[in-house]
């Protein structure tokens, strides 16, 4: 199924984050500090920049997020889950930006954005901290989906539409999905952080994840102006 190596979800709790810019490194990412019982603190890689000459990314940002998944995501224990497209339980864990039934975020919705910009609001780092912010405060609980390491886990992002210089799998996509139990003052919710790099293309083949003959860029896509349909 995947070219993405030890792909699954880590569950956590967030503790920390530190985040960079491209002035202080030339692929800067906000690396989230999460607990998950073991007594070892991991990471999550969280890409902000792309190292193509487009460095933008386009992000789409629930802050109140429903989908089925998320029943099979409560149930599964603190630590890392290697996920294939139909996991031991029958449940399909797996994601995929363009296949996952229902949906998980409309394509067209996307927000194209720099990795750090003079102004309030106008960059990937602006509309993440708040939500890391949150999460923290609140103890929400994390689930990292990507490709695992020793520590920890990288490739949180859409990993399907490269050209030919990277990994291309279907339904092996990365994402930070969040959970908030609710208290006093705080309904019980789910929120989800989706990104990808603007010069990634859709659609993809559904065997390979590869840009299919006639993919347009998601940096068009996310503006209305292209087909997401996909083909075998």
């Amino acid at each position: 199924m995947s070219s993405i190596k030890d792909y699954g979800v880590w569950k956590g709790t967030p503790t920390s984050y530190t985040a960079q810019t491209l002035q202080q490194d030339k692929t800067p990412h906000v690396t989230l500090k999460f607990s998950d019982g073991s007594g070892t603190t991991r990471e999550a890689e969280i890409n902000v920049a792309s190292t193509s000459d487009d460095k933008d990314l386009v992000y789409w940002l629930h802050r109140t997020w429903n989908h089925p998944i998320t029943k099979s995501l409560t149930a599964l224990p603190e630590g890392f889950h290697q996920v294939t497209k139909t996991d031991g339980a029958g449940t399909n864990l797996s994601l995929d930006y363009i296949r996952t039934k229902p949906a998980l975020l409309d394509l067209s919705q996307g927000r194209v954005l720099p990795n750090n910009e003079a102004g309030a609001n106008n960059d990937i780092l602006d509309q993440l901290k708040p939500i890391l912010d949150d999460a923290i405060a609140a103890k929400a609980v994390v689930y990292c989906f990507g490709s695992s390491y020793e520590t920890g886990i990288h490739d949180i992002h859409m990993n399907q539409g490269n050209d030919a210089s990277f990994g291309n799998a279907v339904g092996s996509d990365g994402a930070v999905i969040f959970h908030y139990s609710g208290d006093a003052t705080t309904a019980a919710h789910f929120e989800a952080v989706f990104l990808a790099f603007a010069d990634q293309k859709v659609p993809t083949n559904d065997q390979t994840g590869a840009p299919d003959s006639g993919a347009q860029p998601l940096a068009q896509v996310a503006k209305g102006t292209a087909s997401t349909t996909t083909s075998s």
